[in-house]
């Protein structure tokens, strides 16, 4: 009886291929990497399933990879889940779980390190060489007189031949071990718990033995990441391996720094800025039971775990967790499915939940553990709200913040002010005739540059020179309009001569490692005055940090995005949060032109919760998440017409399934139809009823990728998406 493998292959064809399994290779089995021949080339597939019939003409597997799966069944499950879900296809949805030494076949090997230890024998009597004599000085020095390799190399340098000649004379001896992380031997003892803590840390921990969803809602500086600390404790006195999440690469340092502090633990670290060799080792650690904790961004979520007990999702609101090309995965929405799949209970945890988690817990869906003292015991901030049309110092800033700056700097103190535009102008207008700086590439304007002597793209990267004339009227009568980060940093260095002044956005940091560094020197005070976007706002624990300021503050009030509301108090509470969270008072400023909104009242008593439940009423009104289901079919194209024409093809295929449930509309074109060079539209499916919507899905995607006009245009499915812009 012939066997037959089942295999994803990374195309955008939304199928899986079968392939002969000869005798050469009877032994494989789900999970296991091939090659197979694939059009005129070979390629790399996962083997998803074994049978003894097919109805492919098939061909046979040239080459495997392995002896043993090195995709645990677990992991199959959740990626299946995940392309049956997302309606991505099957292949590349293994491309994104997979780190790329897996994907193109790389070893399945843990890399080892060596360490010499000083051999139970008693040191020979004759004499031994000056080299000779370091070495065996250096491990009688240390804990165990044992040392890795690499630690005698950075006392003594290379010395291998000295090594093996001392091996010779049996006075020491060498030894294999995988690289691993660090333990931290003596961990700090744990924090004293308040009372809420206490509570969340026992009602989790008492409801651990099966699927279980907590939210923890605890306000900035509550001290969530302590509850995170002694949960995985306890999950580590089980022998059981723990998943933490978090949303932004910036936050990496310090959490894991928590983590470290505090328990004796293998922790390894998983996300985007790593090299390849790197992230391999730490996914093949998880793989094979060596990590007990796995710190990562949005991709870890897909870290296999050889036994995994409890999942993290910190901040957990955060839109990083989208994927927002490509698999337009959640990984929220991934991790809950895995601790479902695994019957292990999920952790999120925020000061501001998402209208979807705030909705799941209204309905019981998840237990909600409140937690609205800061830990510290320091009061939140007072809040003031500045109307941004009065007065002002200079450049964006009004002169009561100016006046509020001065006094905190006389303290000693430190001041945020957070503006989330990059560069140091919006706008490049000739006053002449009206011209506007607008991208080639993009409907969108360009934004100067002035550090760098640019105008650029934000959308698309494109760049040029900074202009003087005007290239329509040959003005030099051009004027910038609004502030970025740039313009500000530039404002306080004038108005602040002798104050050091910080600012942190993707402009200032570009190389790994240096926002960590940037962070160590805010917490040691190096820097009074920061300036920056959401890359400070997220998590990050500055004690000296008394004043908060936000400038343009009104960008989502009137937003075409349904979710700009909910999006901008999440921001606003996030970093005002940063303020007053050691023993010092902090004070927020926040600048408005809208000073009689009453979003702002409601953000005035730091009331996070009455704004969610008035958004969970217009929600429910308009039918839109979290109570509805929305579904956007994208395409783009280089000729303007082709997207519009693919898109009311697919809108005719749906509407002929006649299913009643989902309400097709559109298409239309995209907020900012040219992006890039491609001209986007969209289709916008929405129901009450998610089942129903992927059925129609699942029923009409054979007939939409056969459509001729699908290969004129690159086009996509967003399920769940966060945005419609």
């Amino acid at each position: 009886m012939p066997r037959i493998a089942e295999i994803a292959i990374a195309c955008p064809l939304r199928q899986t291929f079968d392939y002969l399994i000869e005798s050469d290779f009877a032994d494989i089995q789900v999970g296991y990497r091939v090659k197979i021949p694939f059009g005129s080339r070979e390629v790399i597939g996962f083997v998803i399933a074994i049978k003894e019939t097919t109805t492919q003409k098939v061909k046979a597997i040239t080459h495997c990879f392995e002896q043993e799966p090195v995709i645990t069944h677990e992991l199959a499950q959740l990626i299946q889940w995940t392309s049956d879900y997302y309606h991505h296809p099957i292949g590349d949805c293994y491309q994104v779980a997979l780190p790329k030494k897996i994907r193109l076949g790389g070893d399945n090997k843990l890399k080892t390190v060596s360490s010499w230890s000083l051999s139970k024998n008693d040191l020979p009597d004759k004499f031994l060489g000056e080299k000779q004599q370091a070495i065996v000085d250096l491990l009688l020095q240390s804990v165990n007189k044992t040392l890795l390799q690499t630690q005698i190399y950075e006392q003594l340098g290379s010395c291998l031949s000295t090594l093996n000649r001392l091996a010779e004379l049996g006075v020491i001896t060498t030894s294999e071990s995988v690289k691993g992380p660090f333990i931290n031997q003596l961990p700090d003892p744990f924090k004293k718990l308040n009372s809420e803590q206490s509570h969340t840390v026992k009602t989790i921990c008492d409801n651990s033995d099966s699927f279980d969803v907590s939210l923890i809602q605890g306000i900035t500086g509550s001290g969530k990441t302590e509850v995170y600390i002694q949960l995985a404790e306890k999950m580590l006195a089980k022998k059981r391996q723990v998943l933490v999440l978090i949303p932004e690469i910036g936050l990496t340092y310090q959490i894991v720094a928590r983590f470290k502090s505090h328990l004796s633990a293998k922790i390894v670290v998983i996300n985007s800025s790593m090299n390849e060799t790197d992230r391999h080792q730490a996914w093949l650690l998880a793989n094979k039971g060596y990590a007990d904790i796995v710190i990562g961004t949005r991709s870890a979520v897909f870290t296999p775990l050889a036994d995994l007990g409890l999942i993290i999702i910190d901040e957990e609101h955060d839109s990083s967790y989208k994927q927002r090309d490509s698999l337009r995965y959640h990984a929220r929405n991934v991790a809950l499915i895995r601790a479902k799949q695994a019957n292990i209970p999920i952790v999120l945890g925020s000061a501001t939940p998402s209208l979807e988690s705030f909705y799941h817990a209204q309905a019981q869906r998840y237990r909600l553990l409140s937690m609205t003292k800061r830990a510290t015991g320091a009061v939140l901030p007072q809040v003031k709200l500045i109307d941004s049309e009065g007065p002002h110092a200079s450049n964006g800033l009004s002169s009561i913040l100016y006046k509020a700056i001065e006094a905190e700097l006389a303290k000693d103190n430190q001041v945020l002010l957070f503006i989330n535009k990059r560069g140091y102008a919006p706008v490049l207008m000739c006053h002449d005739c009206d011209w506007q700086a607008v991208c080639p590439n993009c409907d969108a304007k360009m934004i100067v540059h002035q550090g760098r002597y640019q105008l650029r793209c934000h959308h698309c990267g494109f760049n040029q020179p900074l202009i003087h004339t005007c290239p329509d009227c040959e003005s030099s009568d051009l004027g910038h309009y609004g502030a970025g980060t740039e313009q500000i940093e530039h404002s306080l260095q004038m108005l602040f001569p002798s104050v050091p002044v910080l600012r942190v956005d993707r402009d200032s940091i570009q190389q790994l490692g240096a926002f960590s560094a940037l962070v160590n020197e805010i917490q040691q005070g190096g820097a009074k005055i920061l300036v920056g976007t959401q890359m400070l706002a997220k998590g990050h624990d500055f004690h000296d940090v008394t004043l908060v300021g936000v400038l343009d503050a009104d960008h989502g009030l009137f937003s075409a995005d349904f979710r700009a509301i909910e999006n901008l108090a999440q921001l606003i509470i996030q970093v005002t949060g940063r303020a007053g969270r050691g023993e010092k008072a902090g004070r927020v400023f926040i600048q408005t032109s809208q000073i009689e909104h009453p979003f702002w009242k409601k953000l005035l008593s730091h009331n996070y919760h009455a704004i969610a439940q008035d958004l969970l009423t217009e929600r429910e009104m308009s039918a839109m998440p979290p109570i509805g289901s929305l579904c956007v079919i994208r395409a783009r194209a280089k000729e303007q017409s082709l997207s519009l024409a693919f898109l009311t093809e697919v809108a005719v295929l749906l509407n002929q399934a006649n299913q009643q449930g989902v309400l097709v509309l559109g298409p239309v074109p995209a907020m900012m139809e040219k992006r890039a060079g491609y001209f986007r539209a969209q289709l916008l499916l929405t129901t009450q009823q998610r089942k129903v919507l992927h059925q129609l899905l699942d029923h009409t995607l054979p007939a939409i990728s056969a459509l001729k006009s699908s290969r004129k245009v690159k086009w996509s499915i967003d399920i769940d998406p966060m945005d419609l812009m």
